[in-house]
């Protein structure tokens, strides 16, 4: 791992830029380009979510050709349950930023978040546009962070650099994401920058497999969102041997992406919506991996095991309860550990007895100023 300011510029030859185009009541940063200067393998992953979002269907589309140069984000609306209208401004979101980049339309993907219901207000993100490709910079990746939050209270960013066959590789990620967590694919909004030359086969398979020991492992409230898109770009730059599937430096890669992906999910949960506790909570003992995070995942969305958690409560009957909701294979006599409640940091650690499945889920306590917070968000 590396310093990650500026993450998603860090590799060679990518840019980016950020600017308030005024999506947001606040006028914060809401708009934001990321940019490959030369085309670039491309894939990624989405909500799993029926009222896909405008921007997912025509990302995925997109993605369609396996190679892209561009992301537009904006953030302030998710452009989502907005109908043909909707789509229609994230198709002319994509031809209008081409345009301006010389590229063709299958070149840009979308990815938008914020309010769902509610038409996107296309003539600030039209006038906008120019100025935001304009602006684009080797420097702008912190600003580019900022840019796509929501009820985020700080920015994620992670990189790492490797070494593949003398020929330093870089990686770099943004994150958005403080609630309405629960992915089933990926994260709220995650943007990868690679200069790594690499087969589309082999950075599909390693994203997946990221996402799943990651993004798949966390919730905060139980909520999937509409708009849950991944992008991983890898333009090859580099100059690295290709890396395939069947490569030995595909190890390499695919550990360095997963300890990103795990670094960005850890700093979602970490920033959760009026969050108090960060919590770990291990499941081993089970009959296979799949029904370890089942049963952490339960405990993850139990209301009654998080509430008890903001108030310190150390009822392990809400542990019980959960698990034994969740339709994992159990027998009587599970095991339960649990570090102190009045800690910010709290691991949970529950063997079920069954097997040697195991799985590792993040999530958060349940507090007041998160009911404030969706209360009022409107």
């Amino acid at each position: 791992m590396r310093g990650s300011e500026n993450a998603i510029c860090q590799a060679r030859g990518f840019q980016s830029a950020a600017l308030a185009c005024g999506l947001k009541k606040s006028r914060n940063l809401d708009l934001a380009l990321i940019y490959s200067e030369a085309p670039a393998v491309a894939c990624g992953m989405f909500t799993r979510n029926k009222f896909t979002a405008a921007p997912v269907k025509v990302s995925k589309r997109h993605l369609r050709a396996r190679q892209a140069q561009a992301v537009v984000v904006n953030s302030g609306n998710a452009n989502c349950y907005t109908g043909k209208r909707g789509l229609g401004v994230a198709m002319e979101t994509a031809h209008l930023t081409a345009k301006l980049l010389s590229l063709k339309d299958a070149s840009v993907l979308v990815a938008s978040t914020g309010i769902i219901g509610r038409q996107l207000d296309f003539a600030k993100v039209k006038k906008a546009l120019p100025v935001l490709v304009n602006s684009l910079g080797k420097d702008n990746g912190s600003k580019t962070a900022r840019a796509i939050m929501t009820t985020d209270t700080k920015s994620k960013e992670s990189a790492a650099r490797i070494n593949i066959d003398g020929k330093l590789v870089t990686i770099g990620a943004i994150a958005k994401g403080a609630g309405m967590i629960a992915p089933d694919m990926a994260t709220m909004l995650c943007f990868i920058t690679t200069d790594g030359l690499i087969r589309y086969s082999a950075l599909k398979t390693a994203l997946r497999e990221a996402v799943n020991d990651s993004f798949n492992m966390i919730s905060i409230d139980g909520c999937m969102s509409t708009n849950d898109s991944m992008i991983i770009l890898a333009n090859g730059l580099a100059g690295n041997r290709l890396i395939s599937i069947d490569d030995g430096n595909f190890p390499k890669f695919k550990t360095a992406l997963k300890k990103i992906c795990l670094s960005l999910a850890r700093m979602i949960v970490s920033d959760a919506e009026g969050a108090s506790k960060f919590i770990t909570i291990k499941v081993c003992g089970a009959k296979n991996n799949n029904q370890a995070k089942k049963a952490g995942l339960a405990i993850a969305n139990s209301n009654l095991f998080k509430a008890a958690l903001y108030g310190e409560n150390r009822n392990l009957g809400r542990i019980v309860a959960a698990v034994g909701a969740s339709g994992v294979m159990l027998k009587e006599g599970i095991i339960i550990e649990c570090s102190p409640f009045k800690k910010r940091d709290i691991s949970v650690k529950v063997d079920l007895k069954i097997g040697c499945g195991t799985a590792t889920v993040y999530t958060s306590d349940l507090t007041p100023e998160y009911i404030r917070i969706n209360a009022g968000y409107n």
